[in-house]
């Protein structure tokens, strides 16, 4: 019989699914996997009228007592060997403790910083395991590091464009205004795409060829946009050590990779031929051999490194040590 492994984890982006679909191929465990963001949907009009009064008069609120009987109701099918919950602080207390009396390891994933989501380090003493991609809280709070990863391998391309940027509207609009006007001044081709919430617009004033978009690109296909381009922006965020995906999205798609973030030079996957860093964004030059050679290919050995199956054996194996 094989072992079970429950995974917990929002819906944010997709990330869920992508790591769920890995989980299944390459973990080796039967797993069980719970949305913990699921949207409950009113049966009727009179449970929307009912749900108003309950937030009204007693501050609660129906679809999050829904989503606790759902997620609870999950977690009470079986007793699992391993429990993997990625941004714990989205689950109720009752919720997540029920999970980890369910379970004999519990590994916890932190989706962001600690300082951009600070209660999460409520969570490092709860679980057995405690990873990370961010190399300062791996320091500062002994966590687990692990990188990131990529999904999809060697996608056939045709090139229309220099370089393409997918993000989410925030702290790095600044930066994102000042790269585009760098490409558009020097005859470099770029298309980029900033999603934010109809309720969130966008005050600066973008290029035309970045467009905005209202709705959420999946993490599992959000890679076909990177497609046609030559090479991927990657513009880290302030508050983030560690690299993002869009990095090892660049090694799967052997794209090169143009990057805010200064830390790369000291990754194994580091070469200058595929991966320009730009040190000060207020005062930088690509050089022309960088948008106009090849890409070269990175050792295979690297490729296997950072895909997908090789990251679910890494965090699975740390509660093996």
């Amino acid at each position: 019989m094989k072992k079970k492994l429950l995974f917990i984890a929002p819906g944010y982006y997709g990330f869920n699914e992508v790591v769920f679909d890995g989980l299944k191929k390459y973990s080796g465990y039967e797993v069980v996997h719970i949305n913990s963001t699921l949207n409950y949907q009113y049966k009727n009009i009179l449970e929307k009228i009912y749900n108003f009064f309950l937030k009204t008069f007693l501050k609660k609120n129906l679809k999050n007592i829904k989503r606790g009987e759902h997620i609870q109701r999950i977690i009470n099918l079986h007793d699992y060997d391993v429990l993997l919950v990625n941004r714990p602080d989205v689950l109720s207390e009752a919720d997540m403790n029920f999970a980890l009396e369910k379970s004999k390891k519990s590994i916890v994933l932190f989706w962001d910083s600690i300082q951009k989501i600070p209660s999460q380090k409520e969570y490092i003493q709860k679980f057995d395991i405690c990873c990370s991609f961010d190399t300062d809280d791996c320091k500062n709070y002994n966590l687990n590091y692990i990188t990131n990863f990529y999904f999809i391998k060697d996608q056939k391309t045709i090139t229309n464009v220099d370089v393409c940027y997918l993000a989410t509207y925030d702290k790095r609009i600044e930066e994102t205004q000042i790269l585009f006007e760098y490409f558009n001044n020097n005859n470099i081709s770029a298309k980029g795409k900033l999603f934010t919430y109809k309720s969130i617009p966008i005050k600066e004033k973008l290029p035309r060829n970045i467009e905005v978009v209202h709705e959420i690109i999946p993490f599992s296909s959000s890679y076909k946009y990177y497609l046609d381009s030559k090479i991927i922006l990657d513009i880290a965020h302030p508050h983030q050590k560690g690299l993002s995906f869009r990095p090892y999205e660049a090694i799967g798609l052997n794209k090169k990779l143009i990057t805010t973030n200064q830390e790369i030079v000291q990754y194994d996957f580091y070469n200058p031929n595929n991966i320009f860093v730009v040190k000060d964004p207020s005062n930088f030059t690509i050089p022309q051999s960088f948008l106009t050679e090849d890409y070269e290919q990175s050792e295979e050995w690297i490729k296997e490194k950072y895909y997908i199956k090789n990251w679910i054996k890494t965090i699975l194996s740390f509660h093996e040590n």
